[in-house]
């Protein structure tokens, strides 16, 4: 990846220029309790601002700056060089801390779309406030002859629950005077964190509520917005599964493609744009409405643009997203959503950490065969794979544990033929694009050495014990297997079977899993050469 030498780069122009990090700069970098302490030391200009050079030297020069701040997350931290005091005693500087110091000199996606827009918004914010006391004809229109299609109606996501499906209920029934409701019952860290930033409580249970899988006091059964979703395995399974489904279902807000399956027996109220997050939609029809969001509301949506386009940095975030995420930055009174939008991010990895090994690499796992064998991929996505890579030794086993269970019958018995060959899993930081390949034993590592070749290997964890005799400790890790992967060669296809399931396989399935298909893509590519 390209990110370390364009941000020595970028180090390299601020230290020439004299460029000195900004407060929000180095909050982000130290917090409230770290920006103290680096005051103490190292003199700041009036505007709270330290240049670049004596931030640098501080830390890693004569002022052993990175000795003072053990407790925070300072690039290096500090660790001298050779793990003991090195010649003068200074600190290390590695290479991702010249990568931390040099992307923090750059605007983040989100500071750009703050800047850009932030008069615009603000000024429309203002006009906001006094079109919700007297709405413009367009809005009066747009409350009498729209609104009311939905009004009454469930407001309901998609299994694999995930914030934008949560927010986009929430948001909808909130402007369409419904009731929202989740798919699941368990919901993410990501999705618990920011419900309580907004001060919310999570949606009942789509089940649990009267007139949504069983009739209610009246006897009746309530109409139906499909919210983030369009496509019948992604549906709650209650509503699925219900004879009288296309009745019921009256509205559809997305911003996903529309699957062959979706049909009704009468006309839906239907919002589908292609923007980064359903919940800019649900944002933009408050607007047009002239309807005011309410504090919290505006938070919920906010959280879920953020947590959808990965903080503005997605490929599928749209001018739209990056617009209405300033707008409900004044609406909510967010003054930093790259610090929640980091928070957040937390939270979910700490969650999928937290469900155990076992969780981790069976979420998202898909098997192929290629020339006769069986290769398993399963693909985690985080935003801090440190947390993950801590229980690397665990990971291996269960991928061991994976292949055999895969012979497992539903009678009972065991039949080794229909165990897997092969196990793999990416662990991918979705906002670095960088990603991991765990290798569990020789097969895996011969493999992955001729599916990625020059690719660096590494110890998964320090101290790592080799999990099988055919593998070293320090090839447990590959670094950055599908980086080499082009669009043009992800999307060259054979007319095979395995091809065949593969299509058939992301027709059917929610989870936008490119990732997979590029990752089985270049595995097949070394069996058929092996």
């Amino acid at each position: 990846m390209a990110a370390v030498p364009r941000a020595k780069a970028r180090l390299s122009e601020a230290l020439a220029q004299g460029q000195a990090l900004k407060v929000d700069q180095l909050k982000r970098l130290f917090g409230e309790d770290g920006i103290e302490i680096l005051y103490e030391h190292v003199k700041p200009n009036e505007a709270g601002e330290i240049p670049a050079d004596q931030l640098l030297e501080w830390l890693y020069g004569d002022g052993q700056g990175a000795r003072m701040l053990p407790h925070l997350e300072v690039p290096g931290g500090a660790t001298p060089r050779g793990g003991g005091d090195s010649p003068g005693g200074k600190s290390a500087r590695t290479e991702k801390d010249i990568e931390k110091f040099g992307m923090l000199m750059e605007m983040s996606k989100t500071d750009e779309a703050l800047a850009e827009y932030r008069a615009m918004a603000k000024d429309l914010a203002e006009e906001f406030q006094d079109k919700v006391a007297n709405p413009t004809a367009e809005a009066f229109i747009e409350q009498l002859c729209v609104e009311k299609i939905l009004q009454g109606a469930l407001f309901v996501g998609h299994v694999k629950t995930d914030l934008d499906s949560i927010a986009g209920a929430i948001g909808g029934a909130c402007l369409w005077q419904g009731t929202a409701t989740r798919a699941e019952m368990d919901l993410n860290g990501e999705i618990m964190y920011a419900l309580k930033w907004a001060g919310l409580e999570p949606p009942p249970f789509f089940d649990d509520h009267p007139g949504a899988a069983k009739p209610d006091a009246a006897g009746k059964l309530l109409p139906v917005c499909l919210v983030d979703h369009n496509e019948d395995k992604q549906m709650v399974p209650s509503l699925r599964d219900a004879p009288d489904r296309k009745k019921r279902i009256i509205g559809l807000i997305d911003h996903h493609a529309l699957a062959e399956s979706m049909a009704s027996e009468k006309p839906l109220f239907m919002d589908v744009r292609p923007w980064g997050s359903m919940s800019s939609i649900v944002t933009h029809a408050f607007i047009r409405g002239n309807r005011m969001i309410p504090k919290a509301i505006a938070r919920i949506l906010l959280a879920a643009i953020l947590s959808d386009t990965l903080n503005l940095q997605s490929v599928t975030t749209t001018n739209a997203d990056r617009f209405l995420v300033t707008v409900l930055c004044i609406l909510g009174e967010c003054d930093d959503p790259d610090e929640l939008a980091r928070k957040m991010f937390r939270a979910k990895t700490e969650w999928i950490v937290g469900l155990g090994a076992y969780e981790m690499t069976r979420g998202d796992q898909k098997d192929f065969t290629a020339n006769g064998w069986k290769v398993g991929i399963a693909v985690l996505e985080v935003t801090d794979t440190e947390p993950v890579l801590k229980v690397a030794d665990e990971l291996l086993m269960e991928l061991r544990i994976l292949k055999v269970e895969k012979g497992q019958l539903k009678n009972g018995q065991h039949d080794r033929r229909k165990e897997l060959d092969f196990a793999y899993l990416f662990v991918v930081d979705v906002t670095q694009q960088l990603s991991y390949l765990l290798v569990a034993g020789g097969r895996e590592l011969a493999l992955a050495k001729s599916a990625f070749p020059e690719k660096p290997l590494r110890e998964a964890k320090p101290g790592l014990k080799a999990p099988g005799n055919t593998i070293r400790a320090e090839e447990t890790l590959m670094e950055e297997p599908n980086s080499t992967i082009s669009e043009e060669l992800a999307g060259i296809k054979e007319e095979d079977e395995v091809h065949a399931a593969i299509d058939a396989l992301q027709k059917e399935s929610f989870h936008d899993s490119v990732q997979v298909v590029r990752d089985y893509t270049r595995f097949r590519e070394a069996l058929d050469a092996s």
